[in-house]
């Protein structure tokens, strides 16, 4: 009994969020920046793989190359800062969605090939990333953390939240009078 009112607890501090929510943040948009930065460095290749998943059509697999990493970055960014983390992780959300629907889809055509999620062999090291059921688990990890984090209530170590405190000591200041 003890047990589940701590458990109790720890959830409804999570969804009202705490240091667990901002580490959460904190590291998802980390990981983002990270991911986005290595793929856009080489956006020719990283088209190429978009052109493998045989989704889009060829002639806009280079905008996608572009426009994924760019788009990864500045959601990580504003998660690591932590401002306008609600549409932020919303947006994460829908990529993740869009990843594991990718990943998916040629799964279930019997294809086997490099995903092109972090692309760590530009920084020497040799993980194997070929898409698989184990992707898919892992994106839909990443995607009820974003989940959460757009849930949560408010998001402490934040840009968001420092400017709600200097709103709440200043409140004839404020533009919402």
């Amino acid at each position: 009994m003890r047990i589940m009112k701590i458990f109790k607890n720890f959830f409804v501090d999570v969804m009202y969020g705490n240091k667990f929510t901002s580490a959460v943040r904190i590291v998802l948009g980390g990981m983002l920046l990270f991911a986005g930065g290595i793929k856009i460095y080489d956006p020719e290749s990283f088209g190429g793989l978009i052109a493998r998943y045989d989704i889009l059509p060829r002639i806009l697999a280079g905008y996608a190359a572009v426009l994924i990493p760019v788009l990864e970055m500045v959601i990580g960014l504003l998660l690591v800062v932590g401002y306008k983390v609600r549409a932020s992780s919303l947006m994460a959300v829908f990529l993740m969605a869009l990843f594991i629907v990718s990943i998916g889809l040629n799964l279930m055509r019997g294809r086997s090939f490099d995903c092109g999620c972090f692309d760590v062999r530009r920084i020497g090291l040799d993980i194997n990333e070929t898409i698989s059921a184990w992707l898919v688990v892992r994106d839909s990890v990443f995607l009820v953390a974003f989940a959460l984090l757009f849930s949560a209530e408010r998001h402490l170590f934040s840009l968001e939240n420092y400017c709600e405190k200097m709103r709440l000591k200043n409140p004839e200041q404020s533009k919402y009078r």
